[in-house]
């Protein structure tokens, strides 16, 4: 019945005194809104209809039934709604049947000064109070709304004895919803041992410890799944007490023993890649070579064609190493202060050597400066180097290769002459559509040159370059002098 608007507080008044009626009338329509009536049941129907009412302010002597009979009545359906009976005739066996009913105030009328003035003030401090009362418990009410919705089991916890308990600990715990928690040691439901105990709890609640987190394999014969708890300092309800969040990991932990079989695959491959196909590749490379000087010009165009796949493959099983590199443990790489352009340098010159047909136009002299990334940066510029001849139609390739630096950022451009990317497949063929690897634009070097570039928190995309042809723009963080990349 708490009062959501601006208007007055909603006063019941119960009495059969025609006198009093006029004086309530007269003294409280004023600061509240009043509503007089005869007897308990017109009292009884009037709280039926109305649903504002704040206080009832009645007559002890009442025909039929008497105040104290309406109190009883009223705290059935209402228990704490404010309840004021007054009376001239006060007597202790009134007082302590009134007390028992469990009334607001009780007043005997013609002893104060003032007395409506008395009236008043016990209705508003009545009101304040049960306002006040109010917003604790739907405080309180919200409070463990929000505990039994968290996704992880919650104790509270004061003087080491258990004040609350979600229905999540109690599934995490195996503890039935039937099980009185409340006040029980933390023990009877976490057995101590030697990584999780009373001391990591006494820390907490003397203030030595603001927060504790610890893994642990099982608690007792209840679980034996593998749970995180973490225990914090906090207040609750108006005292000191500890929160802990009791999270089962186990599926947690299944995924990790996955992540690192995959990843021990991983290095199987890569492994596989880098020395067995590589090998092979170079063996390959050296017998046709001996098969040079026994062709004529038609199988010497054959073998040019072999000789250029094999390069190809060789350049991907490098690739694929970066690859496994820089996506086989799924965490963010770590960065450091890497010479980007000594970097650019090295791989325009590798691919000079391998396309000799192709022609690389290069700045007349790159900045000295470092950027925010790792050994890996060399595969960026060797995928979008070798992108950049190998899908070029043109007999002799023309790339123009560029790298400027601002106050926070560096460029680096690389613009070919070939045919050019069409607008839809400038973001395909990094990998980012839906599709992924699995989109026909996609070639696993740009997708590890978008992989690489977001971990290095920088950006990568294309532009259409002029007059022809594509420009693939790389833009990473600067390093300047005594800063760490983090």
């Amino acid at each position: 019945m708490e009062n959501l608007t601006a208007e007055p507080p909603h006063v019941l008044a119960v009495t059969a005194d025609p006198t009093v009626t006029q004086q309530l009338s007269d003294q409280l329509n004023e600061e509240f809104q009043l509503t007089s009536v005869q007897t308990a049941n017109a009292a009884l129907a009037t709280l039926d209809e109305t649903s504002d009412m704040q206080c009832i302010v009645s007559d002890y002597e009442l025909p039929e039934v008497d105040g104290i009979s309406l109190l009883e009545t009223v705290r059935v359906q209402h228990p704490n709604l404010p309840f004021i009976i007054f009376t001239g005739k006060g007597s202790e066996a009134v007082a302590s049947r009134a007390i028992h009913a469990r009334v607001t105030d009780y007043l005997i009328m013609d002893r104060f000064d003032n007395q409506w003035n008395r009236v008043i003030e016990l209705i508003k401090q009545a009101i304040e109070f049960h306002q006040a009362r109010s917003n604790l418990t739907d405080m309180g009410v919200r409070l463990q709304n929000i505990l039994q919705a968290f996704p992880d089991g919650v104790v509270i916890l004061q003087n080491n004895s258990i004040e609350s308990a979600n229905q999540k600990a109690r599934d995490i715990l195996g503890i039935g919803a039937s099980v009185d928690l409340v006040g029980s040691s933390l023990d009877n439901i976490i057995p101590t041992d030697n990584t999780f105990s009373e001391n990591n709890l006494s820390a907490i609640s003397s203030g030595e410890l603001y927060i504790d987190r610890v893994e642990i394999d099982s608690l007792g014969t209840s679980l034996k799944s593998a749970v995180e708890l973490t225990t914090a300092r906090i207040n609750w309800g108006q005292a000191p007490g500890v929160l802990l969040i009791i999270e089962d990991i186990s599926q947690r932990k299944t995924s990790e023993r996955a992540l690192a079989r995959a990843n021990e695959q991983l290095r199987v491959v890569n492994r596989v890649t880098r020395h067995d196909i590589r090998n092979d590749m170079t063996v390959i490379a050296g017998w046709s070579g001996e098969l040079s000087s026994h062709l004529d010009d038609e199988g010497q165009a054959i073998l040019d064609r072999i000789q250029k796949t094999v390069e190809c493959v060789t350049d991907l099983t490098t690739t694929v190493h970066d690859f496994i590199e820089a996506l086989g443990t799924g965490q963010r790489p770590k960065l450091e202060p890497t010479a980007v352009c000594d970097t650019l340098d090295s791989e325009v010159a590798k691919c000079r050597s391998m396309y000799p047909k192709a022609t690389f136009q290069v700045d007349d002299e790159f900045p000295d400066i470092s950027v925010q990334a790792n050994d890996l940066l060399s595969s960026v510029f060797r995928n979008i180097l070798n992108n950049a001849v190998q899908h070029n139609h043109n007999e002799n390739p023309v790339i123009e290769v560029g790298c400027r630096a601002t106050d926070g950022m560096v460029r680096i451009s690389v613009a070919d002459d070939g045919s050019g990317i069409p607008d839809g497949q400038k973001d395909s063929v990094f990998g980012r559509d839906q599709d992924g690897l699995d989109d026909p634009a996609a070639g696993l070097g740009l997708y590890l040159v978008n992989q690489l570039v977001d971990g290095y928190n920088g950006e990568v995309w294309v532009e259409d370059n002029e007059p022809a042809g594509s420009v693939f723009v790389v833009e990473l963080n600067r390093t300047h002098e005594g800063q760490i990349a983090g």
